[in-house]
Protein backbone atom coordinates (compact mmCIF):
# COMPACT_ATOMS: atom_id res chain seq x y z
CA UNK A 1 0.00 0.00 0.00
CA UNK A 2 1.50 3.53 -0.91
CA UNK A 3 -0.02 5.86 2.34
CA UNK A 4 -0.63 9.49 0.87
CA UNK A 5 -1.46 10.80 4.68
CA UNK A 6 -0.15 10.89 7.90
CA UNK A 7 -2.14 11.99 10.93
CA UNK A 8 -0.63 12.27 14.01
CA UNK A 9 -1.78 13.71 17.71
CA UNK A 10 0.29 16.08 19.90
CA UNK A 11 0.54 15.12 22.99
CA UNK A 12 1.68 11.89 24.30
CA UNK A 13 2.09 10.60 20.44
CA UNK A 14 3.45 13.55 18.36
CA UNK A 15 5.79 15.33 21.41
CA UNK A 16 7.44 13.78 24.27
CA UNK A 17 6.26 13.96 27.90
CA UNK A 18 8.49 17.25 28.59
CA UNK A 19 6.06 18.69 25.65
CA UNK A 20 9.65 18.82 22.95
CA UNK A 21 9.55 17.78 19.84
CA UNK A 22 11.90 15.07 19.22
CA UNK A 23 14.62 15.38 16.49
CA UNK A 24 13.86 12.31 15.07
CA UNK A 25 10.42 12.93 14.58
CA UNK A 26 11.04 16.35 12.73
CA UNK A 27 13.30 14.68 10.64
CA UNK A 28 11.30 11.37 9.76
CA UNK A 29 8.36 14.12 9.06
CA UNK A 30 10.28 16.32 6.76
CA UNK A 31 11.80 13.53 4.83
CA UNK A 32 7.86 12.29 4.12
CA UNK A 33 6.80 15.74 3.10
CA UNK A 34 9.61 15.58 0.33
CA UNK A 35 8.04 12.19 -0.81
CA UNK A 36 4.39 14.39 -1.31
CA UNK A 37 3.14 12.60 2.11
CA UNK A 38 0.54 14.89 3.36
CA UNK A 39 1.02 15.23 6.96
CA UNK A 40 -1.40 16.72 9.53
CA UNK A 41 -1.68 17.19 13.30
CA UNK A 42 -4.83 16.39 14.80
CA UNK A 43 -4.96 17.61 18.38
CA UNK A 44 -7.42 18.44 21.06
CA UNK A 45 -6.14 21.53 21.12
CA UNK A 46 -6.86 24.83 19.46
CA UNK A 47 -4.74 25.29 16.39
CA UNK A 48 -3.33 28.32 17.53
CA UNK A 49 -1.31 26.24 20.35
CA UNK A 50 0.60 24.04 17.34
CA UNK A 51 2.58 26.66 16.06
CA UNK A 52 5.82 25.74 17.89
CA UNK A 53 5.66 22.64 16.75
CA UNK A 54 4.56 23.33 13.21
CA UNK A 55 7.17 26.57 13.00
CA UNK A 56 9.73 23.69 14.03
CA UNK A 57 8.78 21.32 11.27
CA UNK A 58 8.64 23.59 8.21
CA UNK A 59 6.20 23.63 5.47
CA UNK A 60 2.12 24.51 5.06
CA UNK A 61 0.58 21.93 7.30
CA UNK A 62 -2.95 21.20 7.88
CA UNK A 63 -4.50 20.89 11.50
CA UNK A 64 -7.44 19.30 13.12
CA UNK A 65 -8.28 21.23 16.21
CA UNK A 66 -10.38 21.09 19.52
CA UNK A 67 -10.66 17.44 18.80
CA UNK A 68 -12.07 17.74 14.57
CA UNK A 69 -14.22 20.91 15.85
CA UNK A 70 -11.73 22.61 13.36
CA UNK A 71 -9.84 22.40 10.48
CA UNK A 72 -7.46 24.54 9.12
CA UNK A 73 -4.33 25.97 7.41
CA UNK A 74 -2.99 28.56 9.32
CA UNK A 75 0.07 29.73 6.98
CA UNK A 76 -3.01 29.85 4.07
CA UNK A 77 -5.32 31.39 5.83
CA UNK A 78 -7.90 28.44 4.99
CA UNK A 79 -10.66 27.48 7.38
CA UNK A 80 -12.30 23.77 6.40
CA UNK A 81 -14.22 23.37 8.77
CA UNK A 82 -15.43 24.75 12.34
CA UNK A 83 -17.82 23.26 14.16
CA UNK A 84 -19.18 25.09 17.78
CA UNK A 85 -20.67 23.29 20.13
CA UNK A 86 -24.64 23.84 19.48
CA UNK A 87 -25.81 26.67 22.06
CA UNK A 88 -28.47 25.29 23.96
CA UNK A 89 -25.93 22.10 24.63
CA UNK A 90 -23.61 24.98 25.65
CA UNK A 91 -25.50 26.66 27.96
CA UNK A 92 -26.44 23.25 29.76
CA UNK A 93 -22.76 22.13 30.39
CA UNK A 94 -21.80 26.41 31.84
CA UNK A 95 -24.88 25.85 33.62
CA UNK A 96 -24.01 22.23 34.70
CA UNK A 97 -20.41 23.68 35.59
CA UNK A 98 -21.68 26.33 37.77
CA UNK A 99 -23.79 24.92 39.66
CA UNK A 100 -21.43 22.45 40.58
CA UNK A 101 -18.30 24.92 41.24
CA UNK A 102 -16.28 23.27 38.19
CA UNK A 103 -13.46 25.14 36.99
CA UNK A 104 -13.62 25.38 33.07
CA UNK A 105 -12.17 26.49 30.11
CA UNK A 106 -13.94 27.97 26.79
CA UNK A 107 -12.08 28.50 23.27
CA UNK A 108 -13.39 29.71 20.05
CA UNK A 109 -11.51 30.13 16.99
CA UNK A 110 -9.41 32.80 18.15
CA UNK A 111 -9.79 33.17 21.87
CA UNK A 112 -10.14 31.64 25.01
CA UNK A 113 -11.79 32.23 28.44
CA UNK A 114 -11.13 30.65 31.78
CA UNK A 115 -12.77 30.52 34.95
CA UNK A 116 -10.79 29.80 37.14
CA UNK A 117 -8.66 27.31 35.92
CA UNK A 118 -4.75 27.25 34.83
CA UNK A 119 -5.01 24.58 32.57
CA UNK A 120 -1.17 24.05 32.44
CA UNK A 121 -0.54 24.63 36.03
CA UNK A 122 -3.65 22.18 37.35
CA UNK A 123 -2.22 19.68 34.65
CA UNK A 124 1.22 19.78 36.35
CA UNK A 125 -0.01 19.34 39.32
CA UNK A 126 -2.53 16.42 38.90
CA UNK A 127 -0.03 14.39 37.06
CA UNK A 128 3.79 15.44 38.20
CA UNK A 129 4.77 16.12 34.80
CA UNK A 130 5.88 19.74 33.45
CA UNK A 131 4.29 21.40 31.15
CA UNK A 132 5.77 22.94 28.63
CA UNK A 133 3.13 25.79 27.63
CA UNK A 134 3.00 26.37 24.53
CA UNK A 135 2.40 30.22 22.41
CA UNK A 136 -0.95 31.44 23.22
CA UNK A 137 -3.32 33.77 22.58
CA UNK A 138 -4.47 35.90 25.36
CA UNK A 139 -6.81 33.78 28.01
CA UNK A 140 -9.46 35.83 29.53
CA UNK A 141 -9.80 34.73 32.98
CA UNK A 142 -13.61 35.87 34.32
CA UNK A 143 -16.17 35.33 37.04
CA UNK A 144 -19.42 35.75 35.19
CA UNK A 145 -19.69 33.30 32.14
CA UNK A 146 -22.67 34.16 31.00
CA UNK A 147 -21.55 35.64 27.94
CA UNK A 148 -19.79 32.86 26.43
CA UNK A 149 -23.15 30.90 25.72
CA UNK A 150 -23.71 32.78 23.35
CA UNK A 151 -19.97 32.79 21.62
CA UNK A 152 -18.88 30.12 19.22
CA UNK A 153 -17.14 27.78 21.25
CA UNK A 154 -15.41 24.99 19.60
CA UNK A 155 -14.25 23.34 23.02
CA UNK A 156 -14.86 23.38 26.87
CA UNK A 157 -12.30 21.83 29.11
CA UNK A 158 -12.20 20.24 32.76
CA UNK A 159 -9.18 19.42 34.29
CA UNK A 160 -9.18 16.94 37.41
CA UNK A 161 -8.85 14.11 39.33
CA UNK A 162 -9.63 10.77 37.15
CA UNK A 163 -12.59 9.97 38.81
CA UNK A 164 -13.99 13.22 38.93
CA UNK A 165 -13.43 14.09 34.90
CA UNK A 166 -15.26 10.65 34.49
CA UNK A 167 -18.14 11.36 36.73
CA UNK A 168 -18.34 14.38 34.80
CA UNK A 169 -18.19 12.87 31.41
CA UNK A 170 -20.91 10.15 32.59
CA UNK A 171 -23.46 12.75 33.58
CA UNK A 172 -23.15 14.63 30.70
CA UNK A 173 -23.12 12.03 28.66
CA UNK A 174 -26.60 12.29 27.36
CA UNK A 175 -26.46 16.12 26.93
CA UNK A 176 -28.05 16.44 23.15
CA UNK A 177 -25.94 17.97 21.05
CA UNK A 178 -22.21 17.69 22.75
CA UNK A 179 -19.47 15.15 23.56
CA UNK A 180 -17.52 14.56 25.72
CA UNK A 181 -13.95 13.13 25.04
CA UNK A 182 -10.70 12.48 27.61
CA UNK A 183 -7.78 13.87 26.21
CA UNK A 184 -5.66 12.78 29.25
CA UNK A 185 -6.61 10.51 31.99
CA UNK A 186 -7.42 13.85 34.03
CA UNK A 187 -8.58 16.08 30.74
CA UNK A 188 -12.10 15.98 29.74
CA UNK A 189 -12.78 17.83 26.51
CA UNK A 190 -16.68 18.88 25.17
CA UNK A 191 -16.62 19.42 21.71
CA UNK A 192 -19.68 19.16 19.31
CA UNK A 193 -21.41 16.05 18.80
CA UNK A 194 -20.82 16.38 14.72
CA UNK A 195 -16.72 16.62 15.70
CA UNK A 196 -14.68 14.10 15.82
CA UNK A 197 -11.17 13.62 14.75
CA UNK A 198 -12.03 10.95 12.83
CA UNK A 199 -14.76 13.09 10.71
CA UNK A 200 -12.39 15.70 10.31
CA UNK A 201 -9.61 13.54 8.94
CA UNK A 202 -11.69 11.72 6.30
CA UNK A 203 -13.67 15.37 5.11
CA UNK A 204 -10.02 16.60 4.58
CA UNK A 205 -8.55 13.51 3.00
CA UNK A 206 -12.00 13.81 1.01
CA UNK A 207 -10.67 17.39 -0.29
CA UNK A 208 -6.96 15.90 -1.01
CA UNK A 209 -8.30 13.20 -3.24
CA UNK A 210 -7.21 10.59 -0.81
CA UNK A 211 -8.88 7.46 0.23
CA UNK A 212 -8.92 6.63 3.82
CA UNK A 213 -7.02 3.45 3.20
CA UNK A 214 -3.99 5.30 2.08
CA UNK A 215 -4.07 7.31 5.88
CA UNK A 216 -1.70 6.40 8.46
CA UNK A 217 -3.10 7.67 11.65
CA UNK A 218 -0.65 7.69 14.86
CA UNK A 219 -2.29 8.19 18.86
CA UNK A 220 -2.62 7.43 22.66
CA UNK A 221 -5.90 7.65 24.50
CA UNK A 222 -9.64 8.17 24.11
CA UNK A 223 -9.92 11.26 21.72
CA UNK A 224 -7.85 9.73 19.16
CA UNK A 225 -9.99 6.36 18.47
CA UNK A 226 -12.01 7.95 15.99
CA UNK A 227 -9.23 8.90 13.84
CA UNK A 228 -7.04 5.44 14.60
CA UNK A 229 -10.71 3.52 13.08
CA UNK A 230 -10.59 5.65 9.65
CA UNK A 231 -7.38 4.97 8.82
CA UNK A 232 -5.86 2.37 6.69
CA UNK A 233 -2.95 1.85 9.26
CA UNK A 234 -3.60 2.73 13.05
CA UNK A 235 -0.94 2.67 15.33
CA UNK A 236 -0.72 3.17 19.21
CA UNK A 237 1.67 4.51 21.28
CA UNK A 238 3.91 2.44 23.11
CA UNK A 239 2.44 4.53 26.09
CA UNK A 240 -1.15 5.10 24.93
CA UNK A 241 -3.84 3.10 26.65
CA UNK A 242 -4.59 -0.48 26.23
CA UNK A 243 -8.10 0.47 25.30
CA UNK A 244 -6.31 2.07 22.01
CA UNK A 245 -3.79 -0.73 21.81
CA UNK A 246 -6.66 -3.28 21.33
CA UNK A 247 -7.92 -1.24 18.20
CA UNK A 248 -5.33 -0.24 16.43
CA UNK A 249 -3.19 -2.06 13.97
CA UNK A 250 0.25 -2.13 15.41
CA UNK A 251 1.62 -0.48 18.51
CA UNK A 252 5.19 2.00 18.36
CA UNK A 253 7.73 2.65 20.43
CA UNK A 254 6.69 5.71 22.73
CA UNK A 255 6.90 9.30 22.65
CA UNK A 256 9.63 9.60 24.47
CA UNK A 257 11.72 7.03 21.90
CA UNK A 258 9.91 9.02 19.49
CA UNK A 259 7.83 6.29 18.40
CA UNK A 260 6.47 8.08 15.32
CA UNK A 261 9.81 8.07 13.62
CA UNK A 262 10.47 5.13 14.57
CA UNK A 263 7.41 3.31 12.72
CA UNK A 264 7.65 6.16 9.88
CA UNK A 265 11.17 4.79 8.94
CA UNK A 266 10.07 1.50 8.87
CA UNK A 267 6.91 1.99 6.94
CA UNK A 268 8.58 4.62 4.01
CA UNK A 269 12.06 3.43 4.37
CA UNK A 270 13.63 6.60 5.46
CA UNK A 271 17.22 4.76 6.79
CA UNK A 272 17.06 7.07 10.05
CA UNK A 273 18.18 3.93 12.41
Amino acid sequence: MKYKMVACDCDNTLIATDGCLPKDNITAIRKIMNMDVEFVIASGRNDLLLTDITGEIGGQINLIGCNGATIRNLEKGIVYRNEPIPKPALKYAIDYFNAHNIDFKAYTLEAAFSKGLDLGDKLERLTGVGYKKAKDFDTEYVTDTDFIKELDVLKLVVVDEHRIVRKIQEELKHTEGINGVLAADVCLDFISHKATKGSALLCLAEKMGIKPEEIIAFGDTENDISMLKAAGLSVCMGNGTDEVKRICNTVTKTNDEAGVAYMLNNVFGLNMY
